[in-house]
């Protein structure tokens, strides 16, 4: 036997199954909401260079 090396870890308790699906939830909103913030930082971009364009006429 080692000496020592008996002890043992603490048990890591599982979480409430309604706050793992609150989590899941939150975590597929948060995606989505980054996704549509992608889509409108690449918006402002193309509207931004039109912009741009149509003043040089």
């Amino acid at each position: 036997m080692a000496k020592g090396k008996t002890a043992t870890l603490p048990k890591v308790e599982q979480p409430i199954p309604d706050d793992t699906l609150a989590l899941k939830r939150l975590r597929k909103a948060l995606k989505k909401k980054e996704f549509e913030l992608q889509i409108l930082k690449k918006a402002v971009q193309i509207f931004s260079k039109s912009d741009g364009k149509s003043m040089d006429l």
